[in-house]
C-alpha cells in the first residue's frame, strides 16, 4: 500500500482561508475554520506541532504568574479555556498538582502569594465548574510532609494547587489537523510556502513548494491567516512592501533528567534564587523529570535553536538548590531542548514582562499588504479561543461566507468524545481490548493515554498484519502499528514526525534511536521507499535528536 500525498492541482477556486503555519495556533484555526464551512488550506513547512508547541513546558495553565504583571483577562481566559481542554482532550490533558515553597529569602513573601492564589481561584470560579481544586496553605512541616526532598533551609511553608499537563501538545496539532480535514480542510505538512503572490499590494494566494519532491505550485486565497509563530517575520518578508518586525522572541530551554530518590511524587513551581523568574520541576513521564524554563531574548537562527551549557547550567543549580537531594549534574540530564516564544516585539522590555496576550495584526489596516493577518503570541492553552477570535475576524473583515458560527468551544477533539473521564474509560475498555485483539493490558493502556477513544484504530491494524503487535524496540512502550496508523491517519511522512511528535518516543531516555530504523523501514513500506530513502530518514533523525537534544558528550556512536 502506498499513500499519497493530497494534491492542490485540482483546486481551482480561492480558498477562503490559507493558513500559513501548522502549529498550535495555525491547527486550532485551520479546524474553526473548517468547522465553519469555510474552505481551507493549511501549510506547515515542517510538520504539525514541531516548532514552539513541541519546546514548550507541556502545561496547560491559566498563567499564575501574569497576575503580577494585572493581566486578569488573560488569566481569565486561560483558566476557562484549561478547563474546556480538560472536557474536550481528557486523553491528552489531565489534572496536575503543584506545589509552591515559599523561603525567607524569596522575592514573593507568603502573603503575596496567598494573594495570588485566592485571585486565581475566584477567576477559575468565574469561569463556571473550574474542574480542579482550590489552593491549599501548608505550614513548613506539612508542605515538607506533602512534597518529599524539599529543602527545608530557611522554608516558612508553601502552597498546593492545581493546574493541569499535556504529555503530548503535538498531538493537540495533530488532532486538529484530524478535525479540520474531515471537514474537507487540505492539510500538507513539509510544505514551504516560498512567495506570496499579490497584485500591487493586494495578497492574492502563496506559492508552496513541496519539500519531498520540489515540486511548486500556485494557490489562491480570499485571506491569508499568517500563524507561522516565530517565524511569522519569515513569511512577511515574502510579501511587499517590508514591514517592521512583528516578533521578538524568547527562549526557553528545558531539561529531563530520571528521577531520583527522594525526589517529589507532585510537581513544583518553584522561585529561582539567581533572577527571581518561576520554573517548574514535573513529574514526566512516569520515569523523568521534566525541568524548566528559561527565558532569554533570541534574534538567531529560527532553524538551529539549541540550549547552551549556560541554561543547562542554571537549571541544575536551581533544581538543586530546592531539591538537595537531586544532586543533578551534566552526566545526569538525559536530554534539553530549547524553543522559541512568538512574543510581540516590544522594544526596552525584560522578557518577564512581555506581554503573553495574542494579538490579530491585520497588514491591509496598518501595513498596505491588504488580505494578509498575523497572528503574533498565543500559548497552547490559549489557543482554541484564539483561532475562534482568528476565525471571527477573517469571517467580518474579509466577508467570508461561513454556515455556521464557532463550534469548537464544547466540541471534543478526536480522541476526546464518548467519554468524561479517561480512568473510568480505561477501567471499561481495557480487559475487552486485551482479548479482542491479544495484546497486553500494558500497550492498551498506553494507546488509551495516546489516542483516547481512537485507540482502537490502532489495533484495528492487527488484524492486516498482527507483527504490528510487537514493539516499536524492546524498551518501548510503542508497538509497530502505530506507525502505520500514523502514516495511513496522522499525515506522517518521517521517522521524526513519528517519533518526536506521534508517540512521544523521543520524549524518553533513549530519544527514539533504538526505535528508528523500525520505524524507517515500516513508513518506507508504506511509502515505497528505496533502501536508500530509508537509510536517508534514519541518518536524518540520528542527526536531529543528536543536535538538538543530547548533551554532547551523551552522543552515542553512529556507526
Amino acid at each position: 500500500m502506498q499513500i499519497q500525498r493530497p494534491s492542490l492541482s485540482g483546486y481551482q477556486k480561492p480558498f477562503d482561508v490559507i493558513v500559513i503555519g501548522g502549529g498550535i495556533n495555525g491547527s486550532g484555526i485551520a479546524r474553526d475554520a473548517a468547522e465553519r464551512g469555510l474552505s481551507v488550506l493549511m501549510v506547515e513547512k515542517n510538520d504539525f506541532g514541531a516548532g514552539t508547541t513541541a519546546y514548550s513546558s507541556r502545561l496547560i495553565h491559566g498563567g499564575l504568574r501574569y497576575l503580577e504583571h494585572l493581566e486578569f483577562d488573560l488569566v481569565q481566559e486561560s483558566l476557562s479555556e484549561r478547563k474546556r481542554l480538560l472536557q474536550n482532550a481528557p486523553h491528552l490533558v489531565r489534572p496536575l498538582p503543584l506545589g509552591i515553597p515559599v523561603y525567607k529569602e524569596n522575592k514573593r513573601p507568603r502573603w503575596f502569594v496567598e494573594c495570588g492564589m485566592i485571585l486565581y481561584d475566584v477567576l477559575a470560579r468565574l469561569s463556571g465548574k473550574a474542574m480542579v481544586p482550590f489552593h491549599r496553605m501548608y505550614g513548613k512541616s506539612g508542605f515538607l510532609k506533602k512534597f518529599n526532598g524539599v529543602n527545608p533551609q530557611n522554608l516558612v511553608g508553601g502552597f498546593m494547587y492545581f493546574d493541569a499537563q499535556v504529555t503530548l501538545p503535538e498531538r493537540i496539532c495533530v488532532e486538529n489537523a484530524i478535525a479540520a480535514q474531515k471537514h474537507d480542510a487540505v492539510v500538507l505538512n513539509h510544505t514551504k510556502v516560498v512567495d506570496v503572490i499579490q497584485e500591487n499590494r493586494r495578497a492574492t494566494g502563496i506559492r508552496v513548494e513541496d519539500l519531498e519532491t520540489g515540486k511548486r505550485q500556485d494557490v489562491h486565497g480570499k485571506v491569508i491567516i499568517n500563524a507561522a509563530g516565530p517565524w511569522v517575520d519569515e513569511v512577511l518578508k515574502l510579501a511587499k512592501p517590508v514591514v517592521s518586525d512583528k516578533i521578538g522572541g524568547t527562549k526557553g530551554t528545558h531539561i529531563i533528567v530520571r528521577k531520583f530518590d527522594d525526589g517529589p511524587n507532585r510537581a513544583l513551581y518553584v522561585e529561582a534564587r539567581k533572577d527571581g523568574r518561576p520554573f517548574f520541576i514535573i513529574p514526566w513521564q512516569k520515569d523523568y523529570y521534566l525541568i524548566g524554563t528559561t527565558d532569554t531574548r533570541y534574534d538567531a537562527d529560527l532553524d538551529k535553536v539549541v540550549p547552551t551549557d549556560e541554561e543547562i547550567q542554571y537549571l541544575i543549580e536551581e533544581t538543586n538548590h530546592v531539591l538537595p537531594g537531586a544532586k543533578l549534574d551534566r552526566e545526569k540530564v538525559l536530554f534539553s531542548y530549547a524553543g522559541i516564544r512568538p512574543l510581540p516585539n516590544e522594544e526596552g522590555k525584560k522578557p518577564g514582562e512581555i506581554t503573553r496576550k495574542h494579538i490579530i495584526f491585520d497588514h491591509g489596516r496598518n501595513e498596505g499588504i491588504e488580505n494578509v493577518v498575523s497572528i503574533i503570541g498565543g500559548k497552547i492553552t490559549t489557543f482554541r479561543n484564539l483561532a475562534e477570535e482568528a476565525v471571527d475576524y477573517a469571517v467580518k473583515q474579509f466577508d467570508l461566507n461561513a454556515r455556521r458560527g464557532c463550534t469548537t468551544r464544547n466540541t471534543p477533539l478526536p480522541g476526546g468524545d464518548g467519554y468524561d473521564n479517561i480512568n473510568g474509560y480505561k477501567q471499561q475498555e481495557l480487559a475487552r481490548a486485551v482479548a479482542k485483539y491479544d495484546v497486553s493490558t500494558k500497550v492498551v493502556d498506553h494507546l488509551i493515554d495516546t489516542y483516547g477513544s481512537q485507540y482502537t484504530r490502532v489495533l484495528e491494524l492487527t488484524r492486516e498484519n498482527p507483527d504490528w503487535k510487537k514493539p516499536l524496540a524492546p524498551d518501548q512502550p510503542d508497538i509497530q502499528a502505530q506507525v502505520i496508523d500514523a502514516v495511513r491517519n496522522e499525515f506522517a511522512r518521517t521517522s521524526a514526525d513519528i517519533l518526536m511528535r506521534r508517540t512521544g518516543t523521543a520524549l524518553r531516555e533513549n530519544v527514539g534511536l533504538t526505535a528508528v530504523e523500525t520505524t524507517a523501514t515500516l513508513i518506507g513500506a508504506e511509502l515505497g521507499w528505496d533502501d536508500a530513502r530509508i537509510r536517508k530518514d534514519i541518518e536524518d533523525y540520528q542527526n536531529l535528536v543528536l543536535t538538538l537534544n543530547r548533551p554532547r558528550e551523551k552522543q552515542p556512536s553512529l556507526s
